[in-house]
């Protein structure tokens, strides 16, 4: 009796020191608004539509991570009261290409490879600092219908560009989650004793 009571309270606190880390992360820390997603001019209005969203989708699926204030003249102050660290972020497309392939070997259906390459980059609100930039990058073959040409190509395009972003913000979350370095202090030499 007494073994199974305090396997009972080595689990009760096991459990609890278990989920204070997940409690302190579903708290949110940074606040984003999306600026502005630009991109070569032959890539269509739709792939910059679609990267927004996915960056949106991507940021609001994290608990770090909070949408929710309007963006008028108190953003700042709204911030402050919150305990947040508020960002603009900007999506740039560096690359959007899509290509027809041959079947492959055996198949009758055409390949369609969708490759993406982006970077987002978060200016610090209300003063408009850099403070950080993640990069992503896709690449997807499908096999396409030419009667689903249209479809396909859309849902391929997405499914890119939705994994550049989760990249691009993986990499940020890193880097705004790193510790400054800290500069070592220049030391004396030790006099030698003679």
């Amino acid at each position: 009796m007494k073994g199974a009571l305090f396997a009972t309270s080595l689990f009760a606190v096991a459990a609890t020191v278990a989920s204070a880390p997940a409690a302190e992360a579903a708290e949110p820390k940074y606040f984003f608004q999306i600026k502005e997603v630009t991109a070569a001019p032959d890539v269509d209005a739709a792939v910059k539509t679609a990267a927004a969203d996915a960056l949106k989708a991507e940021l609001a699926s994290r608990p770090e991570w909070a949408s929710d204030i309007q963006a008028t003249d108190q953003v700042a102050a709204e911030l402050a009261r919150r305990k947040l660290r508020g960002f603009e972020v900007t999506v740039r497309i560096e690359n959007f290409k899509q290509e027809m392939k041959d079947p492959r070997p055996g198949g009758r259906l055409k390949q369609l490879a969708v490759n993406v390459k982006l970077v987002i980059i978060g200016a610090t609100i209300p003063d408009a600092k850099m403070a950080f930039e993640g990069n992503g990058e896709s690449g997807i073959e499908a096999e396409v219908a030419e009667k689903r040409m249209a479809a396909d190509s859309e849902r391929a395009s997405k499914a890119a560009l939705k994994s550049a972003v989760k990249q691009a913000v993986e990499e940020a979350v890193i880097k705004l989650g790193a510790k400054p370095a800290v500069a070592p202090t220049a030391r004396k030499p030790a006099k030698k004793k003679t």
